[in-house]
């Protein structure tokens, strides 16, 4: 490893400005190490160590040298990006010629066209397509793929020229794919994409696809053309203190109405003139299955309609499943088609209608019945436009013990912030830990800003009315240049109205929302005298160096709702075994989220600033030791004068 990070390694050959950091070194002998003897490496690494370096290069070293292939996984689309289009082809350079590997990035199949949906619409003119907008689009696109003008077939590629609506009806979907039987199998898109992965070395992830996989391949009838990555022997996980979160949404069980509303629409659809099965169902057995769909989807819009306000079930709270047998009488009705002159194709497109229809019944039958008691927390759900019912898995431990940390040789989780609480909730039993703490120099460039008359949170007005006011002291200091972080969306709009006088003093409000994630973040960097307010996804996972962004303020500490179904689950399942929800769970929750917003702040050597906490439970709770333990050692302070000598 000195070869390649030293101050006369390849990294530092190939590019002189390169600085060599004893903790990157260290971390990379750690992942070497883990990959070689197999084993759970934990790295709490912080900001500004050059992490991402330190776990790909041992990773691209170990790939070649045992032929096999190491899974690089991220949260963020941003971090993801960062991996696969700046340092994967940075190290492509510096490592050769010794080291020449193929990295591929993988996307999940709604990210590719589907050729085989694109035929369906064709019968736009028939009724499915009913917007001319989308018909021009489809047609552009129907001639970008026989004339091959697209390479890749995914979103990224087509941009702008498929509508957001439309692109669900040209998309891949797990649920409706046929497979080897679909007559498009050998050029289609993602399966393209899919076959390149044989010759990677290295996979590069989000973990979202990561899960969607393990999910897959823990069902009883799992295959492996199935999968949606190859086979691989490592995994590295960054933005690892994120995967109990995005495992509980792979793992748990839901139907809402939209996803039976598209099961019998592909019913339907399939009988239309230019549909897969339009020659196999005539007269009264075609009446007979429209009839039967027409029926299920009534029945849905009363079932979710009749549920109500969102709330947790228990075996107090029954649902009579009146879905079931209109689900099974569509099911056995499209079942009949199949044999007699059918192609293999339209076999295996009633197959797979009915396995889908099959799905939802399993899946409904799961959640009303609450046949694993504690084990799972169930719920009702509701959206702006998504009605559902949700089963989600209570515990992680037993699924990811044996999914994932007993299949996979070596498991590396890094981040800047992971706790031993949640490094177990994930289903590790022995890991190597290793935690290295970041080189930049808080305690000279970063200040703690406590106000001294910090007021505790309320959901009234009085307390949005003080955050305003201490927003506009704060920035007054800090000429704009600041983040203000919340923990609602009910808070965040009720400040930004009361901070509308900033905007006739010649600041830039920018509110999360009001434009898209990166046209806002870009509007933030090059702005002047700016101040963004979010929630959310910008608590983490978004870069902004230099002294566009010299403050954070946090409006309350980030503690998890306690009315969230699975968050109450987890915390009475603690309290049954004798714990404290608050402090082996809420607490160590809110202060790795409270680390995470901290880290927005100093990003570089030379990076400057302040995060202001207007929350007074810091400082007057006994718990706010443990904030405070955790942060990075910045100086605290109640005058902002010391806030404005900082940054002169």
């Amino acid at each position: 490893m000195e070869d390649i990070f030293s101050a006369s390694g390849k990294l530092a050959r190939y590019h002189p400005q390169y600085e060599p950091r004893d903790g990157q070194l260290v971390m990379a002998k750690a992942v070497a190490d883990a990959l070689q003897s197999k084993h759970v490496l934990v790295a709490q690494a912080g900001t500004g160590l050059g992490k991402t370096f330190a776990y790909l290069v041992p990773a691209i070293m170990f790939a070649l040298r045992e032929n096999k292939r190491v899974v690089i996984s991220t949260r963020t689309i941003s971090l993801q990006e960062q991996v696969f289009k700046k340092d994967i082809p940075f190290l492509q350079r510096a490592l050769a010629p010794e080291y020449v590997f193929v990295a591929v990035l993988a996307k999940g199949r709604g990210n590719f066209l589907c050729r085989r949906k694109m035929d369906s619409l064709r019968s736009y003119d028939r009724g499915i397509l009913t917007e001319k907008a989308h018909v021009d689009e489809l047609r552009e696109i129907q001639r970008m793929v026989l004339t091959k003008s697209l390479k890749v077939g995914d979103r990224e590629e087509t941009g702008t020229r498929i509508a957001t609506e439309l692109w669900p009806l040209v998309s891949g979907d797990g649920d409706a794919c046929i497979r080897r039987q679909c007559p498009y199998v050998d050029s289609c898109y993602y399966y393209v994409a899919r076959r390149a992965q044989a010759k990677a070395n290295v996979i590069v992830v989000n973990h979202a696809l990561f899960f969607a996989d393990t999910a897959i391949r823990k069902e009883a009838d799992f295959t492996a053309e199935k999968a949606v990555l190859e086979d691989y022997a490592a995994v590295v996980f960054d933005e690892a203190h994120n995967l109990e979160d995005v495992a509980t949404d792979f793992f748990s069980y839901r139907v809402s109405q939209p996803r039976v509303r598209l099961a019998t629409t592909a019913v339907l659809g399939s009988f239309r003139p230019l549909g897969v099965l339009n020659s196999v169902a005539h007269g009264g057995i075609l009446a007979t299955i429209e009839s039967a769909a027409q029926r299920l989807m009534s029945e849905a819009g009363l079932f979710f309609a009749a549920l109500g306000e969102p709330r947790r079930l228990n075996t107090k709270d029954p649902i009579e499943n009146t879905m079931k047998k209109p689900l099974q009488n569509l099911a056995e009705t499209i079942v009949e088609l199949k044999g007699g002159d059918n192609s293999d194709e339209q076999d295996a497109h009633i197959a797979m209608l009915v396995e889908r229809m099959g799905r939802i019944d399993r899946d409904l039958e799961f959640i009303l019945s609450q046949q694993e008691g504690d084990k799972f927390a169930y719920w009702v759900e509701a959206g702006s436009s998504d009605q559902a019912l949700v089963a989600a898995p209570v515990s992680l431990v037993e699924d990811l013990r044996e999914h994932l940390i007993r299949r996979v040789d070596t498991v590396i989780l890094t981040s800047a912030t992971l706790s031993s609480r949640l490094v177990k909730r994930l289903g590790v039993e022995t890991c190597q830990l290793l935690n290295i703490n970041s080189p930049f120099d808080y305690a000279r460039r970063a200040l703690l800003y406590l106000p001294k008359n910090a007021m505790e949170p309320s959901e009234s007005p009085l307390y949005d009315a003080y955050a305003a006011q201490q927003i506009e002291e704060i920035v007054a200091v800090t000429e704009g240049r600041a983040l203000v972080l919340f923990t609602s969306y009910r808070a965040m709009h009720n400040v930004y109205e009361r901070l509308s006088t900033l905007k006739e003093k010649g600041y830039v409000l920018l509110k999360q929302g009001d434009d898209s994630h990166g046209v806002t973040l870009q509007k933030f960097r090059t702005g002047h005298m700016t101040v963004l307010l979010a929630v959310a996804s910008y608590w983490e996972g978004i870069d902004v160096p230099g002294a566009a962004l010299s403050c954070v303020v946090v409006v309350r500490l980030p503690f998890s709702v306690p009315t969230e179904p699975i968050v109450q689950a987890r915390c009475e399942a603690l309290e049954r075994l004798g714990g404290s929800s608050f402090y082996d769970y809420s607490l160590p929750q809110a202060v790795l989220r409270l680390k995470q917003g901290f880290g927005r702040l100093i990003r570089t050597v030379d990076d400057k600033g302040v995060v202001a906490i207007l929350d007074d439970r810091l400082q007057k709770k006994s718990y706010g030791k443990a904030f405070l333990r955790e942060l990075p050692p910045a100086r605290v302070t109640h005058d902002l004068d010391d806030v404005r000598q900082l940054l002169s």
